[in-house]
């Protein structure tokens, strides 16, 4: 197993522990986004979720199968590291 393959592997573990633990502790409607009225923008919790669980998981999956030296693999563990912290700082500001 090569070093991008465990690497995504953690990814896709640590994106997916962090998402039950945002579905078991967030409330039903998730704040998404703060407007420019300073208002927020809500969001049901399972689409609210399932969105940065996408950005973080399809780029693991996408870079398990690329070269260590491929360009391409480093983007793609990029977006995973993204999606997940995308899911932190959702469940930090709902908490």
């Amino acid at each position: 197993m090569n070093k991008n393959k465990k690497i995504a592997i953690t990814l896709i573990v640590a994106s997916l522990i962090l998402g039950a633990f945002g579905f078991i502790v967030l409330p039903e409607n998730i704040i998404t986004q703060f407007n420019s009225s300073g208002g927020v923008n809500t969001m049901g919790k399972i689409p609210a979720l399932i969105v940065p669980l996408l950005i973080s998981i399809v780029p693991a999956i996408l870079s398990m199968n690329l070269d260590e030296s491929d360009e391409r693999s480093k983007k793609y563990l990029m977006g995973s590291v993204l999606g997940i912290l995308i899911l932190l700082v959702m469940i930090g500001i709902n908490l």
